[in-house]
C-alpha cells in the first residue's frame, strides 16, 4: 500500500500525525520545549515553529498533510528562535534541555534585560524541588499531572509577564501532590526536578538496568540508574525512571516505585547470618548457619512448615515449596496470599475454574464501565489506579465503587455504594437482583456458558435492594442506579481488592462478583472481566508456583495420577501424602506440639498477621528460621536469621496481577557488612539449604529454575527467561512459540465437572462471628484496615526511605460525629480497643469514613494494628478477617 508523504528539508517523510512527527521521523532537528509523547500537545511555547508551504506554523499542533513542503532551518526561522530565546530569558533562567538549546541559539539574555525579582525556590518536599525562576510556562508539568496522574496539582496564575506556576497557598510538601514524579520527568527546564535526578546528574558513570518493581502487583517496569555514591562502598541506586515503552505502566510510576529505593543501602540491612546463642542473636558464618538450620530441620523432619514470600521471585517460591515437599516430605507450605487474595483464588476457581485475572490491564482503556469493589486503587495500586481514574475523567467510562470509605475513586464515581463493613454478600445479591429485574441479563451467554441460572434467580428473590438496605446501609435507589450502569454497558470491567476478600465470607464475595459478570456476559472478551488487583508484587507468582498446601506448581492436583507422575519424574522424589496445613493451621499445630519448626521466607508475620493467631506459637517452636532484609519483628524472635537480597539485587521473574511474567534483573550486588559475610540472593540460600538437607540441586541460575517450572507446569511450557525481554508473557503459554494469553475463558471455562460451564453461586448471608454476642454500645465502631499510598505492607522498606516524611505514623480515620462523641481531636493520640487487644495510632478526623466506621493503616509496628484483629477466618480460604473488627476509641 502506498504511504502518503511530504518532504522535510527535501527528504520524504510519512504524512501521518503532526508536522513535528514528520520532522522527527525525517531526522530534522526541531526544538519542542512544550511537547512530550506522554501528554497531548499544547502549542504553548512556539519553539517548534517551522515553515510549511511558505507559512510559519507550530509543528506540534499542525496536522501533517501529504504533498506539503516543510523547511525547518531558514534564516528567518533561526532569527525567530533567537528572539524567542531572548524573550524567554527576560522572565526565566531555564536549565535542562531548554537552557542548552538557548545557549546553542546564541541567547545571552541581554537584548531585552531581565525582569526584576524571581519567585522563590521551594525545597519542602523530600523528593521534588521547585525552582520557578527556571520556568518558561510550557505547561508540561500541568498537563502531565492532569493527563497522566489525574491529580490537578498545578495551575498558572496571572497574565502576561506575571504568569507563574502555582500549586496553591501552601508549601509544595502540603500540596495534593502524590509524588509520582511525572511532572519532573517531563519538565524541560529544571523548574520541577526530582532530587534523585539532581544527584545523579553529577555522575558520568551511570549504568541502567531494566527490571520489575518490587512493590505492588501492577508489575511496573523500571529503568534503574546505578552508579557510585560519595561515602558509600560500591554502587547504589541513584535514580529510577519508568520504562517508557512498557505496556504495564507506559513510563509512569508511583512514589514507591520511583523514589522509595533508599532501603537497599540502608544501614539496617542484614548482611551476615545470625544465630541465637544463650538467648541472643549473634553473627555467624554462612557455613555455620546453613549447617545448623539443616541439622535441625533433619532432626525435626515430619514436624516442619514453610512460608514463602510474595516479595521473592517465582524461582525462589518454586524452590521453597519443592524443598518442603520433595526435600523435607511435607505439604505444610503456604504463602502470604493466604492473608490477602487466597479468597480471590478460591472464589474464582469455584465459579470460573481459574483463580486469576481474566483480562489484561490494557482492557481498562477498552471498558465503558468500571466496577471497583473493595479497592482503594489509587493508593494501593497507584499506577493502575491512575489508569482507572483517567478512563473516568476522560468521560469514556462510567464508574461504580463499592467501599465503606469515600476513597479518591469513590469521590469520582457515578455511584458510590458506601456499605457497612461486613455486608458485601447482601449488597452483591441486591445488585444481582436489580440486574435481573431490570432485564440486564445476557440470556444468550447465560444459556450457552453457564448453569444454575433459574435456581439462582429464585434465590435472589429474597435480596431486593429495599430488603437489604437496613443491613448494608446503602439506599436501594443507589443499588438500582449502579445496576443500570453496569447492565447497560457494552464492556463492563470489574476490579476488586482486599475489601472484598479479607472477610468471613471473602471467598464467597468473590464468587458473587463472578456472578455479576456472568449475568451480563462480561467474560472472555475485550474490555470486561473479573480482575483482582494484587497487593504485593508477586502474590500471583507465589500462588502459581505451588506455595499452598493443597495445590502444586501450576495449580496441579497432587491426587491426580498424571500430575503426580509428572512431578515425581522431574523431582526424582515421591510426593508427600500428608494433607498439608495452611498457615493458620500451622499455628494451631505449633501450639499443639505437632509442628516444631517453621521456615519463613521474607514475611513479617508478627506484625502483619492477627496477633491472636500467633498466641503461644513462637515460644512453642523449637526452630524458627527467618530469611529477611531487615531485623523485622518476626526476625527479632527467630532462632536463625538469614540475610536475603532485595528485588534490586537478584535475577528472576515476577508475575503481576494480570498473569504477566516479567524479568527481574540485578542492578546491585547484595550488601556486604563489616563482618564480610554479605547478604545472598534467596535462591542461592535455598539451594544451599536443600543440599545440606540431602536434596542437592543442579541449578546454576534462576533461568535454570524457570526452565524446570516449564517442565512441571503446562501453563508455563513456553515461559523461559530468553522469551521475557520487553513486556514478558501472560500465562498460559502452552507451547514454546505461543505469544501468551491476554484474556481467559473466551469459549469455555476449565470446569470439567460441568462440561466447561460456569455455575452461579448461591451464598446465604452470614454475619461475621466477630460481631455476634457483642453489645454495640461497648464496641460502637466497625474498624477497616488497609494501606496508604506512601507505604507498603509492614513498612520495612518504605519506612527506611524519605517516604516516612510524607506519612510518618499510622492514622485512625474517624467521622467528625464519632470524634465528637468520643471526645477525640484531630491529630491527637488515641487508644483503639477491640475484644482482642488495643492499638495506639493518631486520630484523623475526616468524612472519608461514614459515621460508625473507622479506618486504620498498619505500616508501623509500634502502632499495634494487628493486636486488634479477631481470630475469625474466611470460611473457605483461611484468610484472616481484617476488614470487620468491632472497636471503641478514646483519647490516649
Amino acid at each position: 500500500m502506498a504511504v502518503d508523504v511530504l518532504t522535510v528539508n527535501g527528504a520524504p517523510a510519512p504524512a501521518a500525525g503532526t508536522v513535528l512527527d514528520a520532522c522527527l521521523s525525517a531526522g530534522a532537528d526541531v526544538p519542542h520545549f512544550c511537547h512530550s509523547d506522554r501528554v497531548s500537545s499544547g502549542g504553548h511555547c512556539r519553539s517548534c515553529l517551522v515553515e510549511v508551504d511558505g507559512r510559519h506554523v507550530a509543528a506540534c499542533t499542525t496536522p501533517a498533510r501529504a504533498g506539503s513542503t516543510v523547511r525547518t532551518d531558514t534564516a528567518r526561522i533561526r532569527a525567530y528562535r533567537r528572539d524567542l530565546g531572548e524573550l524567554l530569558a527576560v522572565e526565566a533562567t531555564p536549565g535542562g534541555v531548554v537552557g542548552a538549546t538557548l545557549a546553542g541559539w546564541g541567547v545571552t539574555g541581554e537584548r531585552y534585560g531581565r525582569a526584576p525579582g524571581g519567585p522563590p525556590t521551594d525545597t519542602s518536599h523530600p523528593y521534588l524541588r521547585l525552582d520557578l525562576d527556571a520556568c518558561i510556562g510550557c505547561r508540561l508539568c500541568e498537563r502531565a499531572c492532569d493527563g497522566i496522574q489525574g491529580q490537578f496539582v498545578y495551575a498558572f496564575t496571572g497574565r502576561g509577564a506575571t504568569t507563574r506556576l502555582s500549586w496553591g497557598d501552601t508549601s509544595f510538601a502540603e500540596s495534593p501532590c502524590v509524588a509520582c514524579g511525572a511532572c519532573a520527568a517531563v519538565c524541560p527546564t529544571g523548574a520541577v526536578s526530582d532530587r534523585d535526578r539532581d544527584r545523579a546528574a553529577t555522575t558520568d558513570e551511570l549504568r541502567t538496568v531494566r527490571t520489575t518493581c518490587g512493590y505492588c502487583g501492577a508489575g511496573c517496569q523500571l529503568d534503574v540508574h546505578v552508579g557510585p555514591s560519595a561515602g558509600a562502598d560500591g554502587d547504589r541506586v541513584l535514580r529510577i525512571d519508568g520504562t517508557a515503552d512498557a505496556v504495564v505502566n507506559h513510563g509512569h510510576l508511583c512514589v514507591k516505585g520511583r523514589y522509595s529505593h533508599a532501603f537497599a543501602r540502608h544501614p539496617d540491612r542484614l548482611t551476615t547470618p545470625l544465630l541465637r546463642k544463650d538467648g541472643v542473636l549473634v553473627p555467624v558464618s554462612w557455613d555455620e548457619a546453613i549447617a545448623y538450620v539443616a541439622a535441625e530441620l533433619v532432626r525435626l523432619r515430619g514436624k516442619v512448615g514453610g512460608l514463602s514470600s510474595s516479595r521473592c521471585t517465582n524461582e525462589e517460591n518454586y524452590l521453597l515449596q519443592k524443598w518442603m515437599r520433595a526435600g523435607l516430605g511435607t505439604n505444610n507450605v503456604d504463602c502470604c496470599a493466604r492473608v490477602c487474595h487466597g479468597p480471590t483464588a478460591a472464589g474464582m476457581r469455584r465459579v470460573l475454574g481459574t483463580g486469576a485475572a481474566t483480562n489484561s490491564l490494557d482492557d481498562i482503556e477498552r471498558a465503558d464501565h468500571l466496577l471497583v469493589a473493595g479497592s482503594n486503587s489509587t493508593e494501593a495500586h497507584p499506577v493502575t489506579g491512575a489508569r482507572l481514574k483517567q478512563r473516568v475523567l476522560s468521560g469514556a467510562a462510567t464508574l461504580v465503587v463499592i467501599d465503606p470509605r469515600r476513597t479518591e475513586l469513590a469521590a469520582l464515581a457515578d455511584v458510590h455504594l458506601q456499605l457497612r463493613p461486613g455486608t458485601n454478600v447482601p449488597l452483591l445479591h441486591s445488585f444481582a437482583h436489580a440486574l435481573v429485574k431490570l432485564g440486564h441479563v445476557d440470556h444468550a451467554f447465560v444459556a450457552a456458558r453457564t448453569e444454575g441460572f433459574a435456581d439462582y434467580v429464585a434465590f435472589l428473590d429474597g435480596y431486593a435492594p429495599e430488603a437489604t438496605e437496613a443491613v448494608t446501609g446503602v439506599p436501594a435507589a443507589k443499588v438500582w442506579h449502579a445496576a443500570r450502569l453496569y447492565g447497560t454497558a457494552a464492556r463492563p470491567l470489574q476490579t476488586h481488592g482486599l475489601g472484598m476478600t479479607e472477610h468471613y465470607q471473602g471467598s464467597e464475595s468473590v464468587m458473587l462478583l463472578c456472578n455479576l459478570a456472568l449475568l451480563v456476559g462480561a467474560i472472555g472478551r475485550e474490555g470486561v472481566g473479573v480482575n483482582p488487583l494484587r497487593g504485593q508484587n508477586n502474590v500471583q507468582g507465589a500462588a502459581d508456583m505451588g506455595c499452598q498446601p493443597d495445590l502444586l506448581t501450576g495449580y496441579g492436583n497432587p491426587h491426580d495420577p498424571a500430575v503426580k507422575a509428572r512431578f515425581e519424574g522431574v523431582w526424582g522424589r515421591p510426593l508427600p501424602t500428608d494433607a498439608g496445613l495452611t498457615l493458620p493451621r500451622m499455628y494451631e499445630a505449633a501450639r499443639a506440639g505437632t509442628l516444631k519448626a517453621l521456615f519463613i521466607l521474607g514475611e513479617d508475620v508478627v506484625q502483619t498477621d492477627p496477633a491472636r493467631h500467633l498466641d503461644g506459637v513462637i515460644d512453642a517452636l523449637e526452630l524458627l528460621v527467618v530469611q529477611e532484609l531487615f531485623l523485622t519483628e518476626t526476625a527479632k524472635r527467630a532462632h536463625v536469621v538469614l540475610p536475603g537480597a532485595s528485588f534490586l539485587e537478584k535475577d528472576g521473574t515476577f508475575t503481576n496481577g494480570e498473569r504477566r511474567v516479567q524479568r527481574v534483573r540485578k542492578a546491585l550486588e547484595p550488601p556486604i557488612g563489616s563482618e564480610g559475610a554479605g547478604a545472598r540472593a534467596d535462591w542461592e540460600v535455598l539451594c544451599a539449604l536443600m543440599a545440606a538437607t540431602g536434596y542437592p540441586q543442579a541449578f546454576r541460575s534462576p533461568a535454570d529454575i524457570l526452565d524446570e517450572v516449564a517442565r512441571v507446569n503446562p501453563a508455563f511450557t513456553g515461559v523461559h527467561h530468553d522469551r521475557l525481554d520487553g513486556d514478558g508473557l501472560q500465562w498460559p503459554v502452552p507451547t514454546p512459540d505461543h505469544p501468551g494469553t491476554p484474556r481467559l475463558h473466551d469459549t469455555s471455562f476449565p470446569l470439567p465437572a460441568t462440561g466447561g460451564r460456569a455455575r452461579f453461586a448461591e451464598v446465604p448471608y452470614l454475619p461475621s462471628p466477630s460481631l455476634l454476642h457483642l453489645r454495640e454500645e461497648e464496641y460502637p465502631l466497625r474498624l477497616v484496615t488497609g494501606r496508604v499510598l506512601e507505604h507498603y505492607n509492614c513498612g520495612s522498606m518504605t519506612r527506611r526511605s524519605p517516604n516516612v516524611e510524607l506519612a510518618p505514623v499510622d492514622a485512625l480515620e474517624l467521622h467528625p460525629a464519632d470524634a465528637a462523641r468520643f471526645g477525640v481531636a484531630d491529630g491527637a493520640a488515641v487508644v483503639v480497643t477491640s475484644p482482642w487487644g488495643e492499638a495506639r495510632p493518631v486520630a484523623r478526623v475526616t468524612d472519608r469514613v461514614a459515621e460508625g466506621t473507622a479506618f486504620l493503616s498498619f505500616h508501623f509496628p509500634e502502632t499495634g494494628t494487628n493486636e486488634l484483629m479477631s481470630p475469625v477466618l474466611d470460611r473457605i480460604a483461611d484468610c484472616p478477617e481484617y476488614k470487620v473488627t468491632p472497636v471503641r476509641v478514646r483519647s490516649a
